[in-house]
């Protein structure tokens, strides 16, 4: 009996505990990718979960009606945690639109959906997910699950004060370096538009959209090939780089 009371008393928290995990895998970038089966999300966040639970003093304390309320704020918590990684790593698609706006392959690259699959856009997309398992995805998951546990042990969200404007320059910041990543692009896009504009201008008969739009795509995938490393470099430095910041009080 004793056992059985000991079990049931440490449910609360181990619930707890497996709620902030599980919202904070769905909104990361990786684990909460839609191709990867439910199943595997729930049973990587069960595997996890014992693992933060004497970090967890204060979460099984509340019972009935306060037990629901930490267990939303739990989900909130960990939500907000995956947030801000999924934040920076979708600046790779913000960046991938843009070259795809730039460099004349919005048929070719763009962000990755169900719908309308791009092969490049998917396969520069993969390749992102796959240096960051190679950099230590999971190795700062379980870093940044664990400090989280540190600055908040009981159920509770960050302070709203410093919560929005922390993710609001986490937003601004991602469009920055999405920016950055696509400027090789932006900076042969702009210089494209300027030769046909004067080609135009000087042989107004000549057909400067057949002649020039072919050497522009050829130009932009031979840029991709030759830049796509280094841009998924600076991606993964700002992805792992995220910190709890915001999180603390």
């Amino acid at each position: 009996m004793g056992e059985f009371a000991a079990l049931v008393e440490g449910l609360p928290p181990a619930l707890l505990v497996y709620l902030r995990v599980q919202a904070c895998l769905l909104a990361m970038p990786g684990y909460g990718e839609r191709g990867l089966p439910a199943r595997v999300k729930v049973g990587l966040a069960l595997v996890l979960t014992p693992l933060f639970l004497p970090g967890s003093v204060g979460l099984g304390l509340a019972t009935g009606p306060a037990l629901v309320f930490a267990a939303m704020l739990e989900l909130a918590l960990g939500l907000v945690m995956g947030l801000q990684l999924r934040l920076m790593a979708v600046t790779l698609s913000i960046a991938a639109s843009t070259i795809a706006a730039t460099a004349s392959l919005s048929q070719l690259f763009g962000g990755e959906t169900e719908m309308t699959p791009h092969p490049i856009g998917n396969l520069l997309h993969l390749a992102g997910l796959a240096l960051l398992m190679a950099l230590g995805l999971p190795a700062l998951l379980a870093a940044y699950l664990a400090a989280s546990f540190e600055v908040w042990p009981a159920a509770g969200l960050p302070p709203p004060g410093r919560l929005v404007p922390a993710l609001v320059e986490l937003v601004a910041r991602g469009f920055g370096l999405a920016m950055v990543l696509a400027s090789p692009f932006i900076l042969g896009g702009l210089l494209y538009q300027g030769i046909t504009a004067v080609v135009g201008k000087v042989m107004p008969t000549l057909p400067v959209v057949f002649v020039g739009a072919p050497a522009a795509i050829l130009l932009a995938l031979a840029g991709l090939a030759l830049f796509a490393p280094a841009i998924l470099g600076v991606w993964a430095d700002a992805v792992l780089g995220i910190d709890l910041e915001p999180l603390r009080p």
